[in-house]
């Protein structure tokens, strides 16, 4: 009798643990790490926050967003309108951007790549803080998509697509800021930028011609100015010191710099800190692409990289928003710099050695509709 009971009380007692274990809640999706194929020998490992890691659904998500104009108020925009992919993600070769009611921006359309890199702020004057805070701030910006993240929610948690999308990235239910801002922040992160010729020349799969390999060393030479020439009247060649704040294989330095430009009215860094001292500064951003982002500069003034170039080796002392006498990233370049016209053009010709044409088609990147 007691043996009949002990068994009696086990088969109860594992009827018990099934019905409890069939109560639990099973989710069908399983997230996958998203993996980077770039080369880490040419460019830095992948720089992911902690609390946001890259998943292939997390990206596959933010990809979905930021091609649907579902994110602005007439559903006529989307982040891709000011970022286009065969432009290396700017607005098409427009000075400004035009929003949802036909307002024009102040701002030239940053470029988007290689995101992941970029630790001090986001946009020209790193008002935003992160990423995902950026990726926010177009919806709601009335010259923009002139939406309201309230409106942007309902949207999105009404489409069965995007609430299976959302469950498949986040284990989620329904959409909150906080969420649309990651997905977007993954999508951006997961956009890099290594397979130009310079990438390539650099791994021994291809060479420079004999002009881009004069102008990769005037990017990286020091000027003189012609001041400190010892005859003036007949100038010599030297570098156009673009290193100091372009160098390393990013192509770009993680500061907000003084960029010698005249004051348009915008202090960059200044208007966001208040201090003096950040006034008209504005992010150094990656010349990485470069061929292909026209025009040039946070206002867009220059249409050519002729004219940008030109520009550093002029005289900025007279028309800069600011003393450049204490600007140690413009370096010798606060003084006219004399290089020849062949050089100029070997210059560029470096530069667009830059240019990742895989960067512009990769179906990756391009719009999942």
């Amino acid at each position: 009798m007691k043996k009949l009971f002990i068994i009696s009380f086990l088969f109860i007692t594992l009827l018990s643990c099934k019905d409890v274990i069939n109560e639990i809640p099973q989710n069908p999706f399983l997230i996958t790490p998203y993996s980077f194929s770039y080369n880490t020998s040419l460019l830095p490992p992948p720089r992911i926050p902690s609390d946001n890691p890259l998943t292939e659904e997390g990206v596959q998500l933010g990809r979905m967003l930021f091609y649907d104009p579902i994110l602005s108020s007439d559903s006529s925009q989307s982040c891709n309108s000011c970022h286009n992919q065969a432009n290396a993600f700017t607005d098409n070769n427009n000075q400004f951007s035009v929003g949802v009611k036909g307002t024009v921006g102040k701002r030239n359309s940053m470029a988007i790549f290689n995101l992941m890199w970029h630790i001090d702020g986001f946009f020209w004057d790193g008002s935003a803080d992160i990423l995902r805070h950026q990726a926010i701030q177009p919806i709601i910006d009335e010259t923009e998509m002139n939406e309201t993240i309230d409106h942007v929610i309902m949207k999105l948690n009404r489409s069965p697509l995007y609430k299976e999308h959302l469950q498949k990235a986040f284990l989620e239910s329904t959409f909150d800021e906080k969420i649309i801002g990651k997905a977007l922040e993954q999508f951006m992160l997961s956009i890099v930028s290594s397979n130009s010729k310079f990438d390539r020349v650099m791994l021994g799969l291809e060479s420079f011609t004999d002009e881009e390999k004069v102008g990769q060393v005037i990017f990286n030479s020091e000027s003189i100015p012609l001041k400190d020439e010892v005859d003036p009247n007949n100038p010599q060649n030297f570098g156009a010191d673009c290193f100091h704040c372009h160098g390393n294989s990013l192509f770009m330095r993680r500061e907000f710099l003084t960029n010698g430009l005249s004051d348009n009215g915008d202090k960059g860094l200044g208007d966001v800190t208040g201090n003096p001292n950040d006034n008209y500064k504005f992010k150094t951003t990656s010349l990485r692409n470069i061929e292909k982002t026209a025009p040039y500069m946070h206002d867009g003034r220059f249409k050519t990289l002729e004219e940008v170039v030109q520009f550093y080796l002029s005289d900025m002392n007279a028309s800069s928003a600011v003393d450049l006498s204490d600007s140690p990233n413009l370096h010798a370049l606060k003084d006219s710099v004399y290089l020849s016209p062949e050089h100029k053009k070997a210059l560029i010709s470096f530069l667009k050695t830059l240019t990742d044409e895989s960067l512009l088609t990769n179906e990756k990147y391009s719009s999942p509709f």
